[in-house]
């Protein structure tokens, strides 16, 4: 096993002033399984996201696996974190290319995220009104159910309703 590579961060502008740190993947090639154990994907995720231009094709070792770096480990948890918060792959595969740009992306970046902040703002409404008519819909199920209580004949009143809209939306 190789010697872990040690990298120096300097704290302050004192020559001499450095704290080491050992990072374990630092430098070190990966093959797919160790990336997909390390990230919590499969190595199917990880092939969709270099068919799909979201990831960088690695470079193959003498026997044609694939290598990945901590460049590459970085861009997964990039991918990962922009699909939590919602972003579909093409939204994602336009932040990769931005993230290789400088402050000029910023603007770009932030578009985006005000996008997407109103795209969450409407479905939001739109969750919230469907909220109201199920409650409405219930409440006419138990309004309903209580009137009928020990009787065999009666209908629910949510079907009737939606099978009256649907038979004139067919007129």
């Amino acid at each position: 096993m190789p010697a872990p590579r040690e990298l120096l961060l300097t704290l302050d502008y004192t020559q001499g002033c450095t704290l080491g740190c050992w990072m374990p993947n630092v430098g070190k090639r990966m093959q797919i399984g160790q990336i997909a154990k390390q990230m919590g994907l499969s190595v199917d995720a990880i092939r969709f996201y270099e068919r799909n231009k979201l990831l960088a094709a690695p470079t193959r070792s003498e026997g044609g696996f694939r290598l990945y770096s901590s460049d590459d480990l970085a861009a997964l948890q990039f991918i990962r974190s922009l699909q939590t918060l919602g972003f579909s792959l093409s939204e994602i595969r336009e932040f990769v290319s931005l993230r290789t740009n400088d402050l000029r992306a910023c603007s770009a970046v932030r578009n985006m995220l005000d996008h997407k902040l109103k795209d969450i703002h409407a479905k939001r409404i739109a969750l919230a009104k469907l909220e109201d008519e199920l409650k409405a819909a219930l409440t006419k199920c138990n309004s309903q159910l209580r009137r009928q209580q020990g009787k065999k004949n009666g209908s629910c009143p949510v079907l009737t309703v939606f099978g009256k809209s649907k038979h004139e939306g067919a007129e």
